[in-house]
Order: structure tokens, then C-alpha cells, then sequence
């Protein structure tokens, strides 16, 4: 691109990333600008849009820039493009003195509704590097991240650290090792892209009276673009408004066949 004012005008919704090193960052930049260097690339990957937001690399020098943004199409973002002329060169380019800004998000759906849930006691189940646990912890919560992975769960403390706040992590097979009744119930229990029908009594009964159940995750339809594909990973038309007869249903949407992902959202709550 050979602006910003032109990327900005093909590009709805453009996020900005700012790849220069952080010291080069903190002495200015573009406003609205987010930040992360090539190198970090993989291991902040959840510090990233999603890969069909639109994306623009800029820095100092555009060479740097352009390789940053092919960079992140090999590793499967789909609308990354560059800045053609030096940060210099555009009007703001080194105006704002601000934080980074923040380009990921943990869900439309979950962006959507957690703000209106009081904070409380939350849980980030089958977490991964902690999307929803780092979001959930910006609200106010006290966040749980809970994973079979070691590994990202030390990437989501990391990423917690970086926005200053905490997660407690517990790195938990939640298939061979069904976790106990929490003595204190969840006010808030999230489930994004993951799926284990036998948990479903569990996240029940681990709910606080009151709290509130968020599940996203794959429909049946998805198998057709992609995976999962086993059925066992995938729910039926209509079975989430249905898999928890104890909770209220507040709202639950299922996405058309022709989507890409194809997902179902869930927000229940348990009755005082």
C-alpha cells in the first residue's frame, strides 16, 4: 500500500501492526497501532488478528515491512498487506506516544457478551494460550485457565503479564481426569472451539447460581470445510440449546452451512 489513507479505504475494519523493535515503538508511532516483532510472531500468534481481519505491516524502513507481512501469510493469515514508504512519511507516523493497541480479540460472540457479565470467579476451559482467559482478566475477573497443554499455558501467563493482569493457569487432561466439583461454583465458565459431551453435567454443576455458561464451538456442516471432522468434535443442529436441561437459555445461534467456520454460540445461566 502506498498509504494509509489508501489501505484504510480498500481495507474495512484495517488493524495496524507496527513490526519495529520495541524500543523504536515506545518513541512513537502510528495511533491505534499494535506491536510484535517477526521473531515473536509464533509464540504471540494469539496477540494477532484473526486471519481474515485485514492487516497492515508498517516500519521505518517498508523491506522490513513487507517481509513481516509475508511472513504472516505463509503462517496462514489470509489479508495481510504492507506499508510501500517509510512510517516517516505518513503524517502520524511517529505522533502517538500511547500502549500498543489491542488487534486480537477473543471472539465476536464472546467480545459481545462478557462485557455485560459482573466480574466474578472465571474459568477459561480447554484455554489453549488464554484468548478469553487474558480477556476475561481485563474485565476484572479472578481467571482460571485450564488445558492439557504445559506449554500454552506458560504462553498465556506470558501474554496475561504483557496486558498486567493475571491468570492462574492448571495444566489438566480433562478427558482421562474429570475434574471435581469446584467447592466454590464459577460465576463465568468459557468453552471456545472445544467439545466433550460427558463434561457437559460438570460445567453444570460447576457453575455458581446466577453464573453464566459461554460455548462456541464447531456445528455439524464444519466437516465440509475443514476440521474438525469426527463427529465426536462436532455439535448437532439444535443440541446445544438442549445439552444443559438445568440451565436458562439466554441465547444460542447456530451458523449457516455456507459459513467458514461453521460454529454454534451458547450463553445459559444457571438459575438462583
Amino acid at each position: 500500500m502506498s498509504s494509509l489513507r489508501e489501505a484504510r479505504e480498500r481495507h474495512a475494519g484495517l488493524r495496524i501492526l507496527d513490526v519495529r523493535s520495541a524500543s523504536a515503538f515506545a518513541r512513537g508511532h502510528l495511533p491505534g497501532a499494535g506491536h510484535c516483532t517477526p521473531d515473536a510472531f509464533v509464540d504471540r500468534r494469539m496477540e494477532l488478528p484473526a486471519r481474515d481481519i485485514p492487516l497492515l505491516c508498517v516500519d521505518d524502513d517498508p523491506a522490513r515491512a513487507e517481509a513481516a507481512a509475508r511472513q504472516l501469510l505463509t503462517h496462514g493469515m489470509e489479508q495481510v498487506a504492507w506499508l510501500a514508504r517509510p512510517l516517516t512519511d505518513e503524517p502520524e507516523g511517529h505522533a502517538d506516544l500511547s500502549p500498543a493497541a489491542r488487534l486480537w480479540s477473543p471472539s465476536p460472540f464472546l467480545e459481545r457478551v462478557l462485557p455485560s457479565l459482573p466480574p466474578g470467579r472465571a474459568l477459561d476451559l480447554a484455554s489453549g494460550t488464554g484468548r478469553a482467559a487474558v480477556f476475561l482478566a481485563s474485565l476484572g475477573h479472578e481467571v482460571e485457565a485450564w488445558d492439557v497443554d504445559a506449554s500454552a499455558l506458560e504462553r498465556a501467563e506470558a501474554f496475561a503479564g504483557r496486558h498486567g493482569v493475571h491468570v492462574r493457569t492448571r495444566a489438566i487432561d480433562l478427558e482421562r481426569t474429570p475434574p471435581a466439583r469446584p467447592e466454590t461454583g464459577f460465576d463465568v465458565i468459557v468453552v471456545v472451539r472445544y467439545l466433550h459431551r460427558p463434561l457437559f453435567p460438570w460445567l453444570e454443576a460447576a457453575l455458581a447460581p446466577e453464573g453464566s455458561l459461554l460455548l462456541e464451538t464447531f456445528l455439524r456442516g464444519q466437516e465440509q470445510h475443514g476440521h474438525p471432522k469426527r463427529d465426536r468434535f462436532l455439535l448437532e443442529r439444535g443440541e446445544a440449546s438442549r445439552a444443559f436441561p438445568s440451565l436458562v437459555v439466554e441465547h444460542c445461534d447456530e451458523d449457516p452451512l455456507d459459513a467458514r467456520p461453521v460454529m454454534a454460540r451458547l450463553h445459559a445461566r444457571r438459575p438462583r
